[in-house]
């Protein structure tokens, strides 16, 4: 079992973009924005399901597992609140 850390960078950017994980693996995701993220939908091959919305600047989720028995590609999204509203996000590839 691996950790590892997805980065929200200043410019609303995900790092790594994609991240290449095994089922029992751990993500946390961390928000390096100096506003909060209102909104996060996580990758369905992670439980659990409760999003951490909102993330404060600066703040570290919780830690999600990848689910046994799942392989793919799964997109998770966030809320970008500057310059003007939109939604950002990244991909999980777990093999």
């Amino acid at each position: 079992m691996a950790s590892y850390n997805v980065k929200i960078d200043s410019n609303g950017n995900a790092d790594p973009a994609t991240l290449a994980c095994k089922p029992g693996d751990q993500i946390t995701f961390t928000n390096n924005y100096t506003a909060a993220l209102t909104t996060f939908a996580l990758p369905t091959c992670v439980s659990p399901q409760n999003s951490p919305a909102p993330v404060a600047a600066g703040a570290t989720t919780r830690s999600f597992t990848v689910n046994n028995g799942v392989k793919g590609s799964f997109s998770y999204s966030y809320g970008w609140p500057t310059p003007k509203r939109d939604t950002r996000g990244g991909t999980i590839d777990v093999s």
